[in-house]
């Protein structure tokens, strides 16, 4: 019987794709005093997350995603107003 090596086709991670979220790490969000959510890093199990924290509060994690269409969103309002 001979032996048969498999190898597998095991993905690198790209360097785009650890960069996902290091563009909002600072970024703040503010509802007229009534939240003020920062974001302060990206998860380090998963980069598709981005570590936000309250004001007052616990840092959570939330889709890197969302935090962008809540930026894009905010960025449309200011834009309005003027």
């Amino acid at each position: 019987m001979r032996g048969v090596q498999l190898s597998f086709p095991f993905r690198r991670k790209s360097q785009k794709r650890s960069q996902v979220g290091l563009d909002l790490i600072g970024r703040s969000y503010a509802e007229d005093d009534y939240v003020t959510v920062t974001v302060i890093g990206i998860c380090q199990n998963n980069e598709g997350r981005v570590l936000v924290r309250r004001r007052t509060g616990d840092p959570f994690s939330m889709p890197v995603w969302l935090m962008r269409a809540i930026f894009r969103e905010e960025k449309r309002k200011m834009g309005t107003r003027a």
